[in-house]
């Protein structure tokens, strides 16, 4: 029994345990134990990013360290390897450590009886009481099945220490148009809850809302009133949360987006420090996106014992029909830096996958291509540092194939960044002559990261299976390759 459906037979076990199996259950596993055999037989698939067993993952919808564990909840199409309008659900893992991660059973499904469609994203905080909730959007599948015909705010609450069983509360749904102070005129489409805290007083706000604010009534946070709107909440999944002594927020748009500032609670006002925003991930190609092609997107925080802010999204626009689609980005460490922007850096986790080693010494390249001996491999991090920039342009490039045509190209030229065809303006501190890069590359699935984090982009990319050549290079003048080490990773499934 291979690795993926031992895991789906566990869940099984375990939901039996709890009295979780039912109808849909059942189905849901038998389509996702069907597509298996084909999601493994896809080379590109990711190796050290979390991904579902198989079938089509979405937004990570909540996240968060609960008793020694870090949980993420993720929107999960158990039926294809494609969106679902019908049928998506809340998946479920968690890890000790941020990098191996642990299947778990659904945490919520649509309740179908109830004229539910599908569980929209949305996040998971802990009541007053220390009991860890999800809030998220039901989403009607016809006009008779909630308040005016439009989606609806629910909440449920988790039954056990290892949050393997939930349960909806009975005062859902916690809000809905026309009641609680929500307009009768809110847009049908609200969604995404994200619960924010300031002080002892507990906050929702969403998507599609105007920037709509509600406020908890109840330290269990069962009763919810409209209290204001803040400006500047856009996109979708808004993550809105205090970071050191700033309050920052995180849109997904197109590309993701994110703002520094102040939220004074009293006067329901968020004021933006001047200048500090901009682009959270460099998340696309040169064209805009189609519908599912979002790149790095959907993302939520949590802050674990350390009292680390870690950042997670969800990575999408690969290609269809192979059994699986969609996976989360590698955790990373959200900080701010002296210039009150963000810093992204890949937890230090995630360093127990790296295998084998091998590195270059300073070198300097004068107009040429060197490969890079011995260093080669889909699935590899890498470590490189230039200086003393005197070219047109200079980089490296992965996944190249034996004859030199084909590769995946990181190129640096007048200031601005170019990763597999995505541009990239880097900031005046990355343009004094030195350049440092920290590349993760799993099958189709890059992230890199620039000048420790002040830039992040991330590509979903497709070159030859056997292409796996690693080499840097420099034109029109001369570089210093002052470093660069590189680790074959190893697989956490």
């Amino acid at each position: 029994m291979n690795k993926g459906i031992a895991i789906l037979v566990l869940v099984l076990i375990m939901q039996s345990v709890f009295g979780q199996v039912d109808e849909w259950n059942a189905k849901a596993r038998v389509a996702v134990q069907s597509a298996i055999p084909r999601a493994e037989k896809d080379p590109s698939r990711p190796i050290y990013h979390f991904r579902p067993p198989a079938q089509w993952m979405n937004d990570i919808c909540g996240a968060i360290y609960f008793k020694g564990n870090y949980h993420i909840f993720y929107q999960f199409n158990p039926f294809a390897d494609t969106w679902g309008e019908v049928n998506t659900c809340w998946g479920h893992a968690r890890s000790k450590d941020l990098t191996n991660w642990e299947y778990l059973p659904h945490a919520i499904v649509p309740q179908t009886e109830m004229g539910e469609l599908r569980c929209n994203s949305g996040s998971v905080a802990l009541n007053g009481n220390g009991t860890p909730m999800i809030f998220y959007t039901f989403v009607p599948a016809n006009d008779s099945a909630t308040r005016l015909g439009k989606r609806e705010q629910w909440a449920a609450m988790a039954k056990d220490d290892e949050l393997i069983s939930w349960k909806r509360i009975e005062r859902n749904p916690i809000l809905a148009a026309g009641i609680k102070g929500i307009p009768e005129s809110i847009k049908s489409g609200w969604s995404d809850p994200f619960v924010f805290k300031s002080g002892p007083r507990t906050f929702l706000t969403f998507k599609s809302s105007g920037g709509l604010v509600a406020e908890a009534d109840n330290k269990e946070l069962t009763s919810w009133t409209y209290a204001g709107r803040i400006d500047g909440i856009e996109g979708e999944c808004p993550n809105f949360f205090k970071l050191g002594d700033k309050w920052v927020l995180l849109r997904s748009t197109y590309p993701p987006t994110y703002v520094i500032g102040q939220y004074l609670p009293d006067e329901m006002k968020f004021i933006p420090d001047q200048g500090k925003n901009g682009t959270l991930d460099y998340a696309y190609g040169p064209e805009q996106p189609s519908n599912w092609s979002r790149g790095f997107y959907g993302t939520n925080v949590l802050f674990d014992n350390d009292d680390r802010c870690i950042l997670l999204g969800w990575v999408s626009g690969f290609r269809e029909g192979r059994g699986w689609n969609g996976c989360m980005s590698i955790p990373r460490v959200l900080t701010l830096g002296e210039d009150g922007h963000p810093r992204q850096t890949p937890a230090s986790e995630l360093e127990q996958l790296r295998g084998k080693h091998n590195m270059v010494q300073e070198s300097i390249l004068n107009n040429e291509v060197l490969l890079l001996d011995n260093i080669e491999g889909d699935a590899m991090e890498i470590v490189v540092e230039f200086l003393n920039v005197d070219a047109d342009s200079f980089g490296v490039m992965l996944r190249q194939s034996q004859d030199g045509n084909q590769s995946i190209q990181i190129k640096c030229s007048k200031g601005k960044l170019n990763v597999a065809g995505t541009e990239v303006p880097l900031r005046q501190d990355a343009t004094s002559g030195k350049l440092k890069l920290h590349i993760f590359m799993d099958k189709s699935v890059l992230e890199v990261f620039v000048n420790d984090g002040a830039a992040s982009i991330t590509r979903v990319i497709y070159p030859g299976e056997s292409d796996l050549n690693v080499s840097a290079f420099a034109t029109g003048g001369e570089v210093t390759l002052r470093s660069l080490d590189a680790w074959v990773m190893k697989s956490i499934w």
